[in-house]
């Protein structure tokens, strides 16, 4: 079975159309997804094409989580200060205690008469 062969057009206009999504590019092309991947790693000029498709999911993922904090969502609002607020001193942390607050006792070792 002799392997396909795409442009780099080809190549460009399937990972752009599918926002560079790998393998449904791959599955339209009717190839496989290393087959992609190889093309990307090898031509500079696919590599950018997929990186921006990619980068213009993530700008959009972020113009709604950008709405979404506009709207005063709570989960939008907690995500960004825990995120990109943790310079600010918005970080969640656990802290462990043994009971009542007291300090955890730390054991270490095995028993002898076992091994």
């Amino acid at each position: 079975m002799a392997k396909k062969r795409f442009s780099a057009k080809r190549m460009i206009e399937e990972l752009t159309r599918t926002k560079g999504m790998v393998y449904i590019a791959a599955e339209n092309l009717g190839c496989t997804p290393q087959t992609v991947y190889n093309y990307v790693n090898s031509n500079p000029e696919i590599a950018a094409a997929k990186e921006l498709a990619e980068g213009k999911v993530l700008d959009q993922a972020e113009l709604n989580l950008y709405k979404a904090i506009l709207n005063g969502e709570p989960w939008a609002l907690q995500f960004v200060l825990k995120t990109k607020g943790k310079k600010r001193g918005y970080v969640e942390r656990t802290e462990l205690t043994g009971a009542d607050g007291t300090e955890l006792i730390k054991t270490v070792g095995f028993d002898t008469d076992k091994v």
